[in-house]
């Protein structure tokens, strides 16, 4: 508004100033130019049609910059940046036309629960304050390409492009989390409710689309805090993801995760020299719940840091009372993600629980993925080398199938690789797995690093790498995951 006052102002100035010298010499210069009257009185006329021409040119121009500004300002939401309802369906109408049916886009509408009382509780700069910050919440839940609008006092719409149907899970879910976050800034009881419709499914243009996905939303009000698509299999896909969720922390919390042990072998001898620690979780409802399913769900949530924790402390406890740390068991490996890997607290705290625990860090042997290693090789080798004073030894797991250089043991100081177990089952049947696999074997055998077989499961497979003068393996056909006290059953320990 100020810019426009200005605009006006200093076009007010030039017209003032322009019409007072025209008033003060365009009638000398007339008479400087002629003394003949017939071409007196035509340049005279000729003066007054080009004031009018000036002067016309200079309104219009003061006018088209105030509709430009009107329309612009109508195109922004002055409350949060965000772009106007009628900008945002103009918007995504261009980009669903040019999208093709199989790409993944979905519309989601956020609606503040009890938006009234919340104002009237927080009063308007601070309600202004919360609508800015929700815009914001929305804009950084995901890296995705996305179209925002703020379309109601209380409500907001995101058209998101996704990669799959699992992306479109863990955007929701980051998404409602951010708001919630966000939210309860604000007020502890702040609660928002979202509703999901998808391209093609549910709709290929903007107008259907927000009216699938603002129907979602009132189902989805009716419980508060909740998340509702417009089709129900989804709605209930996503419902018992986040019951899981909640069921899971709760279980960590009252730590009702089980471990069990792999045991690894020394090939040549086929003594037992280790353990693998492996997490496993039974829900009175859903059952045997497999690993596949709860540790992303851990990482994502943000929560592995204590799960690892807990499978340290369970483990520790149970090695001590069976008395087979150190004596029968040489080395027990434990799987930590790329997620904690990559997270200073995490590393901070796996740190203190070796320092306080030093009698089991001298067994313990912590395993990484190649994609943590990968992420930032200098970062990874500070943490190593700073978690190797403690005395555990560091293991490559799943190795061969990132995109690892050679060059990356120069780099990190690890103990061991783990071959993982597609090379390792593809052998037999595929030349070139078992090139692979003996190529790794050798290589590191000259670098002196351990190498461990995993997933072997046939009597050929445990032959070809005998052949290859595999240290240790690892898999079905030597021994399934188990108790400790099943395990000693087995040894007759």
């Amino acid at each position: 508004m100020k810019k426009t006052n200005y605009y006006a102002l200093k076009l007010a100035f030039i017209y003032f100033f322009f019409a007072t010298l025209w008033i003060l010499f365009s009638d000398r210069v007339v008479t400087a130019l002629t003394t003949n009257l017939e071409l007196y009185e035509l340049a005279q006329a000729f003066k007054g049609h080009l004031f009018v021409v000036v002067t016309s040119i200079m309104l219009w121009r003061l006018a088209r910059k105030n509709n430009l500004d009107l329309e612009r300002a109508s195109d922004i939401d002055s409350v949060t940046g965000l772009h106007s309802p009628s900008v945002f369906m103009r918007h995504v109408d261009t980009l669903l036309a040019r999208a093709a049916q199989k790409t993944s886009h979905v519309l989601v509408i956020v609606d503040i629960d009890g938006f009234t009382s919340l104002t009237n509780k927080l009063g308007f700069e601070r309600t202004n304050h919360l609508l800015s910050d929700m815009a914001h919440a929305i804009e950084v839940s995901t890296l995705l390409d996305k179209l925002t609008s703020r379309i109601h006092a209380d409500r907001f719409a995101c058209l998101a492009e996704l990669d799959g149907a699992s992306d479109m899970a863990l955007y929701i879910e980051r998404l409602h989390r951010e708001c919630s976050r966000y939210l309860q800034r604000y007020d502890q009881q702040a609660t928002c409710s979202i509703g999901v419709a998808l391209f093609g499914p549910d709709g290929d243009d903007a107008a259907t689309l927000m009216t699938a996905a603002t129907r979602a939303l009132n189902d989805a009000k009716k419980r508060k805090g909740a998340v509702t698509y417009h089709d129900i299999h989804l709605t209930e896909q996503a419902q018992k993801r986040r019951q899981l969720i909640t069921a899971l922390r709760q279980a960590i919390k009252n730590k009702e995760i089980e471990v069990v042990f792999q045991p690894q072998y020394r090939l040549a001898s086929g003594e037992l020299t280790g353990l693998e620690v492996l997490a496993r979780w039974t829900h009175e409802t859903y059952g045997a719940v497999p690993p596949s399913m709860f540790i992303p769900l851990a990482e994502e949530q943000g929560f592995c840091e204590d799960l690892t924790a807990l499978v340290l402390e369970k483990s520790a406890k149970q090695l001590h009372d069976s008395d087979l740390l150190g004596t029968v068991i040489q080395r027990v490996s434990v799987n930590i993600s790329a997620v904690e890997f990559n997270s200073e607290s995490a590393i901070r705290r796996i740190d203190d629980y070796l320092q306080l625990n030093p009698e089991f860090a001298r067994y313990l042997c912590l395993e990484i993925t190649e994609t943590a290693a990968l992420d930032d090789i200098l970062e990874c080798a500070r943490v190593v080398d700073t978690l190797k004073r403690h005395g555990v030894t560091f293991s490559i797991d799943d190795f061969g199938v990132g995109y690892t250089s050679l060059g990356l043991f120069n780099q990190i100081n690890v103990d061991e690789i783990k071959i993982d177990r597609s090379f390792i089952q593809a052998m037999e049947s595929d030349s070139r797995a078992k090139a692979i696999t003996a190529g790794i074997i050798d290589i590191a055998k000259r670098l002196e690093i351990n190498v461990v077989a995993e997933g072997v499961e046939t009597v050929t497979q445990l032959a070809l790498l005998k052949s290859f003068d595999c240290e240790y393996v690892q898999g079905y056909y030597l021994g399934y995951p188990a108790s400790l006290s099943e395990l000693k059953v087995a040894m007759s320990v």
